[in-house]
């Protein structure tokens, strides 16, 4: 929490300071893309997902750049085992785990014309996510060592973010891209440092491509 608010009073006093937004141009503009996700150390397939949002851009200089924005984004995996309790694990037949972010990025970005009107773009930094909402959905058996071979199956339908998930997440994304003048495409990816379960050593991870649209 200590670090996540340091993280906020940096990215807010940058992106409204009166006097860097006077001595630096910003630019502002729309986002949005597609996500293929996963959960670390799970048994679990790749979930497509998006991602849409605001962006901001501050020069700093010629060829360096603030990158950030607000955007909402879509996490999880498909097929995954479910850690449930201790000694008890659901066995998937067809679960998935859908979870929505808000995040924050901050990234220093490198801009290298490499033709008129066409900029290569790299940045990296770290991001800020709270988690707005999701849902654990799929029909699942149990598994303890007392009943290995139980074929007693159920519907689940949950909330995502329950007493043992973390709604805050921190994390390093970077990202390349093209600018074409107003006009960019961009690959990336976020790996989280967070848990995204409080007892359990699974994090996040997340590639996306997008397009973004800057106004000015």
């Amino acid at each position: 929490m200590k670090t996540i608010k340091i993280l906020l009073i940096i990215s807010v006093g940058l992106f409204l300071s009166k006097n860097a937004m006077a001595q630096s141009p910003l630019s502002l503009g729309v986002k949005a893309g597609l996500n293929l996700s996963e959960i670390q150390n799970m048994k679990d397939d790749i979930k497509p997902g998006f991602n849409v949002g605001l962006t901001a851009e501050m020069q700093l200089s010629n060829d360096f750049f603030l990158i950030s924005g607000l955007e909402f984004t879509t996490k999880g995996a498909k097929g995954a085992d479910l850690p449930m309790q201790k000694g008890e694990i659901l066995k998937n037949t067809d679960v998935k785990l859908n979870s929505m972010y808000l995040q924050l990025p901050i990234h220093a970005a490198y801009k290298y014309q490499i033709a008129p009107g066409t900029k290569l773009v790299i940045e990296a930094g770290p991001y800020l996510a709270y988690g707005v909402g999701g849902k654990i959905k799929g029909e699942s058996r149990t598994m303890t060592q007392e009943e290995l071979e139980s074929s007693t199956f159920w519907k689940i339908d949950t909330d995502f973010f329950g007493d043992g998930t973390n709604k805050f997440e921190v994390g390093l994304g970077g990202a390349v891209g093209v600018e074409f003048g107003k006009i960019g495409v961009k690959l990336g990816g976020d790996w989280a440092m967070t848990k995204v379960f409080k007892d359990k050593n699974n994090r996040n991870r997340c590639a996306y491509l997008s397009v973004g649209y800057k106004f000015f």
